[in-house]
């Protein structure tokens, strides 16, 4: 049986809404300018910003993720990766995250909802001589 991607994320996403997608995403951002603006780095672990959330709301991050239909948070964050940037570490469920735009003042990522294309650096003719 083939299902196409938007299809089987609705089934699986089906548990919340759109408004309380946004709401996360929202909170987040929110976590993480306010921790940017304390500690001076765009970059906060994934494990603290759970500690931050847990303060703030109460409530489990890695529950709410679930709840919000990602069985793992590397799965929100990808989803929503024109809002979040990651840095992964050798954790690969406690990644360094941030607010996009922080770490990417220059670039205007709001008319595109695509992910972005990873680009390749071309090799650098100045290097190379014949010898």
């Amino acid at each position: 049986m083939d299902t196409n991607y938007h299809s089987a994320r609705s089934q699986v996403r089906s548990g919340i809404s759109e408004a309380e997608d946004e709401e996360l995403v929202r909170q987040l951002c929110t976590l993480l300018r306010a921790e940017c603006a304390r500690s001076g780095s765009p970059w906060v672990q994934c494990s603290h910003l759970a500690e931050l959330y847990y303060l703030q709301y109460g409530k489990v991050l890695g529950q709410q993720f679930q709840r919000a239909g990602y069985p793992a948070s590397w799965m929100f964050w990808r989803d929503h990766r024109q809002v979040f940037s990651t840095y992964a570490t050798p954790e690969p469920d406690n990644p360094y995250v941030a607010v996009f735009e922080m770490v990417n003042p220059t670039q205007d990522f709001r008319w595109s909802d695509r992910p972005h294309a990873r680009r390749r650096r071309r090799p650098s003719t100045q290097l190379t001589r014949k010898l």
